[in-house]
């Protein structure tokens, strides 16, 4: 499958679950916002694209962005939604790869939580960050989130345990190939006193950090910022 069929079909029922507590995990993301210096300075409009259940948008919502919230999932948006009461949030059901569909002047844009990875070549992703470029001013900034897979791991290594509990078990097995990554998503769940298996797979793609600010910088941003947080590398750039 490829990324939008694996959570149409797979992920999205169990992504809240897999991603933790949400109001903790939005706070940390708020606090790296903030603590950077991600504010609004400009028209204060915010598009966070790959927005799942809303980690990022409620976090921009909250430090006082109105945010354009872009996936391809209806199920995550809804539950984003559903977060998202009260705060100057609009939900865009689209392919990020499409812009035109979520095209809009903003002085920030965001993609994180690894939806880079996601994409299907290294030129795609090059080509976005041409194009997000054009909708931000002089001083816009862009910020991106992603897990560097260049490194490749080997035997039982290959397995990683994700989350469980009593009633779920969810466990990622990784197949390296030439650019990408195989991650094939192995849910154990409960139901009528039975164990049942769920599996499904997709390909992510396999890029550093430095190729990455590589791309930024022929897209005209300028870095300001580079951390790495739980294995996740975090970009700050500015135009």
């Amino acid at each position: 499958m490829n990324a939008q069929s694996h959570y149409e079909n797979h992920l999205a029922a169990f992504y809240a679950w897999m991603s933790g507590n949400f109001e903790t995990k939005q706070q940390e993301q708020q606090d790296w916002f903030s603590g950077h210096g991600v504010l609004p300075r400009g028209n204060k409009v915010a598009i966070d694209l790959g927005a799942g259940h809303g980690l990022q948008s409620v976090s921009l919502a909250r430090l006082g962005f109105s945010v354009f919230a872009v996936d391809f999932n209806q199920h995550l948006l809804s539950e984003l939604n559903a977060r998202a009461k009260g705060l100057p949030i609009r939900t865009v059901l689209a392919d990020l790869k499409n812009v035109p569909q979520y095209a809009t002047e903003a002085e920030l844009i965001t993609c994180m939580g690894d939806t880079l990875t996601h994409l299907d070549s290294i030129e795609t992703v090059r080509n976005l960050i041409q194009q997000w470029s054009a909708l931000l001013p002089a001083g816009g900034r862009i910020a991106l989130s992603f897990r560097d897979l260049t490194e490749e791991l080997f035997g039982e290594q290959r397995f990683i345990p994700i989350k469980a509990d009593d009633q779920r078990i969810h466990t990622c097995f990784l197949e390296y190939g030439p650019g990408f990554v195989r991650v094939y998503d192995q849910l154990l769940e409960k139901q009528n006193g039975e164990w049942v298996q769920k599996v499904s797979s997709y390909r992510k793609l396999r890029m550093g950090a430095d190729l990455v600010k590589e791309m930024l910088a022929d897209a005209g941003f300028r870095v300001v910022q580079h951390d790495v947080i739980a294995r996740m590398q975090y970009l700050l750039a500015e135009k």
